[in-house]
């Protein structure tokens, strides 16, 4: 059986460098239920997750940017 997999774009409102990014990208993949997170290749302030909603959901994962300083939000698609 497939696992239901979700998608969210975070916009974290500035420009990330490289290693900020990598950072934030290992933080979130070490949450339950996310199984990939990437910097966008057009622009280094949107993070892109996939994740498993019955594991967690987008305020958990906006949670994990915004403790780290971010003053982020949730892009709509």
């Amino acid at each position: 059986m497939k696992t239901p997999q979700a998608n969210i774009v975070v916009d974290v409102r500035q420009a990330l460098s490289p290693q900020t990014g990598v950072d934030l990208v290992n933080e979130l993949v070490r949450e339950l239920g996310v199984s990939r997170a990437w910097i966008s290749p057009r622009t280094s302030r949107l993070v892109l997750v996939d994740f498993d909603p019955r594991q967690t959901d987008t305020q958990h994962i906006l949670h994990t940017v915004t403790a780290r300083g971010y003053d982020a939000c949730l892009v709509g698609m």
